[in-house]
């Protein structure tokens, strides 16, 4: 379902083709897709990955755009590790000297902001370690006239449509559809979890 087809299957639903309605259709799109993020942060479209240079001496690094960071690997000798996820104190008791160089081995989430996710790695690298891949999960592109396809609107189609009849009824304040969009919200995310759950099964079963 694209931006289009969302936005008249609204309108349709509603029975409501008002200007007001019009008006604040991306905001209520918006609204939806975040609810679903919050609901299903797992979901395949909000998985992503970064990868940069590692710089000798240097500890702490900055992720944008991330919600929340999944896992952290660094590359040595093309030999790729995974950092254990620690909390800061923990890494400020385990290397009490920031200047200790050596191969990153934990990282801590230090603080999120608009900016993005910072993390310090410890170790403080030194010049065997090159790169770092960061695993975390952030909300896809949202549906707009400038953006009509993703893939929220493409494989979970009735989780959109409900999310914004929800948001909808709140926005118009009708209550009489407010509980009924909640429901098939609810009942549309299940199905979607069920679906994935088969599919993950299917796949590490060989399809059986």
């Amino acid at each position: 379902m694209d931006y289009a087809t969302l936005v008249t299957n609204i309108q349709n639903f509603l029975e409501d083709d008002s200007a007001e309605l019009s008006a604040s259709i991306d905001q209520i799109i918006t609204q939806a897709e975040d609810m679903i993020f919050q609901r299903l942060p797992n979901l395949p479209c909000y998985r992503q990955s970064t990868t940069a240079s590692l710089v000798q001496g240097t500890s702490d690094y900055t992720v944008a755009t991330t919600r929340m960071i999944r896992q952290v690997s660094v590359v040595t000798s093309n030999v790729t590790s995974y950092l254990n996820h620690r909390v800061d104190s923990y890494l400020r008791d385990y290397w009490p000297n920031a200047t200790t160089q050596g191969v990153p081995e934990m990282y801590s989430t230090k603080s999120a902001s608009t900016g993005g996710t910072a993390f310090t790695v410890a170790p403080t690298p030194d010049a065997t370690t090159s790169t770092y891949q960061v695993d975390f999960i952030a909300p896809e592109a949202g549906l707009s006239s400038s953006n009509a396809n993703n893939w929220i609107g493409d494989n979970a189609e009735n989780v959109l449509l409900s999310a914004c009849l929800y948001e909808a009824s709140a926005f118009l304040k009708a209550g009489e559809t407010l509980a009924l969009y909640k429901t098939q919200f609810d009942e549309a995310v299940g199905l979607l979890v069920q679906e994935m759950q088969r599919d993950y099964a299917a796949e590490y079963n060989g399809g059986l």
